[in-house]
């Protein structure tokens, strides 16, 4: 019974580091496609609204509404 306490250590250890290349390749796989990169900037966008107008700010409650 306690030969086989090496064995079971042994197989986990592979196991572990068979994950973890396994685990490194798929990054190294998603490096390389632009799905990582950054957009570029095309400049047609709208700007985010600085949030000056009355519109844009929420209503005001009585406190017994609420």
């Amino acid at each position: 019974m306690t030969g086989l306490v090496p064995i079971t250590g042994i197989a986990a250890v592979v196991a572990t580091v068979s994950m973890v290349l396994a685990m490194l390749y798929l990054v190294w796989l998603s490096m390389g496609d632009g799905t990582h990169t950054a957009s570029p900037d095309d400049g047609d966008r709208p700007e985010l609204d600085d949030g000056n107008d009355d519109e844009s700010q929420p209503e005001v409650t009585d406190g017994t509404s609420a």
